[in-house]
């Protein structure tokens, strides 16, 4: 199985990324190094979409 370092984009942390990755094909056609999000973060985000979306409570 092959892997690519990658860099995600929000935290900075570098990751071996394999071949069964669904961002892995994107990863190997960029020239420059490989950047991406990586699952922490996109969860990240994620949950702070999800709490902004809710509605305020009233005080």
């Amino acid at each position: 199985m092959n892997y690519i370092q990658a860099r995600c984009l929000m935290c900075g942390k570098t990751e071996d990324v394999a071949e069964d990755h669904q961002d892995y094909t994107k990863l190997t056609n960029q020239e420059e190094s490989p950047t991406f999000i990586c699952d922490i973060c996109r969860n990240r985000v994620r949950y702070e979409s999800d709490e902004q979306r809710k509605p305020k409570k009233p005080m």
